[in-house]
């Protein structure tokens, strides 16, 4: 069993690499037959009226194009794990998935004559194409809503409550990328983290609290408000143990924003918050320091907005929010944004 964030990563690591070599393996000995048997294989286009085999593979084209578009949403959005482990053996299962996917693609417009001469071979490639069709539909499913949100006008808009290079690690409006979805009163809650010039959010083995770049890090008012009610009196949690279920929040501040909008900024340092219940906060204002109180496994900022101010009110609806302003990297470059929301392996910046 791991026992802290650098083994995790280290057997992430492993497995993925594993997973590449597997499929790496698979994709050049099928590359290798079809070489081998090439003078056997014939264009769909010149095989006859074997209409069942030429509908089987379209229907088998039709599940590797979904697939294309699968693979980015899964493994840089859903991927919940993918800022514990490298970028390489990532990165490598991806180009090899992509090599497989595409040669498949190719091929599906050409047949063996095996395939057309042997009943149990096209029975086999009639499930496999069924299978695969299905399944990669159904994963394709979720692509559209992941980067579903609620509109500009039924959102609150706030500053950035953090600065510096940060990372949503669970973030947006569905369950797939934010697991705060199954709890209603955090339908729209942010994990947020800090990065390193390298893009890590933790150092030496992430064993101890102060490994964590979030850690100590200053929490500012992201919008004007009234402190409605605060919890300053938990220590930190050790990492990867924190189960603190009865005050899941740990040290929090609850800041009254607007009529049944209330503010959630937990997981807080014991005896960092600035301000007392009742003070009035303006936007950018200090409010207190990130730790790892409540219940987490590692130091990070949760923010979220809800519509009474009892965390744990199971009663309580969670209510979407987005940021007037950030710079932000989604998938390949950093692009600047405004009203706009935040999905989970998001970056972002502020100053």
């Amino acid at each position: 069993m791991e026992e802290n964030f650098r083994q995790f990563g280290q057997t992430y690591s492993e497995g993925l690499w594993i997973a590449t070599a597997s499929f790496l393996i698979l994709g050049l000995v099928r590359t290798y037959l079809v070489i081998k048997n090439r003078n056997t294989r014939k264009w769909i286009f010149n095989i006859g009226p074997e209409w069942f085999v030429i509908a089987m593979k379209a229907v088998f084209a039709i599940g590797l194009v979904f697939f294309l578009f699968d693979l980015p949403v899964w493994f840089l959005n859903v991927a919940q794990y993918r800022n514990v482990a490298p970028k390489l053996p990532q990165n490598a299962l991806i180009f090899v998935l992509y090599f497989i996917t595409i040669q498949e693609l190719i091929l599906s417009f050409t047949v063996s004559e095996s395939l057309i001469q042997q009943f149990i071979k096209r029975m086999f490639f009639f499930l496999l194409a069924v299978f695969c069709t299905t399944s990669f539909i159904l994963a394709a499913a979720i692509v559209p809503g992941t980067f579903q949100y609620p509109s500009v006008d039924d959102s609150e808009l706030l500053e950035l409550p953090v600065k510096g290079d940060y990372l949503a690690m669970h973030s947006g409006a569905a369950k797939w990328i934010n697991y705060h979805c199954n709890y209603p009163p955090q339908l729209y809650a942010i994990d947020l983290v800090k990065l390193n010039q390298e893009g890590d959010f933790f150092q030496n083995d992430g064993t101890d609290t102060t490994d964590f770049f979030t850690f100590g890090e200053r929490v500012f008012a992201p919008t004007n408000g009234r402190i409605y009610s605060l919890e300053d009196g938990f220590e930190n949690q050790k990492v990867m143990h924190g189960e603190d279920t009865i005050h899941p929040g740990g040290n929090l501040l609850v800041i009254e924003i607007g009529v049944n909008k209330f503010l959630f900024l937990a997981h807080l340092q014991k005896g960092s918050i600035k301000v007392n219940i009742g003070d009035s906060v303006q936007t950018g204002q200090l409010l207190a320091i990130a730790g790892n109180s409540g219940n987490t496994s590692f130091p990070h900022l949760h923010m979220h907005i809800q519509n009474l101010p009892t965390i744990n009110d199971t009663l309580a609806q969670g209510l979407p929010f987005r940021f007037k302003k950030m710079e932000r990297k989604r998938y390949f470059g950093w692009q600047s944004v405004e009203n706009d929301f935040l999905i989970r392996n998001d970056k972002f910046k502020s100053n």
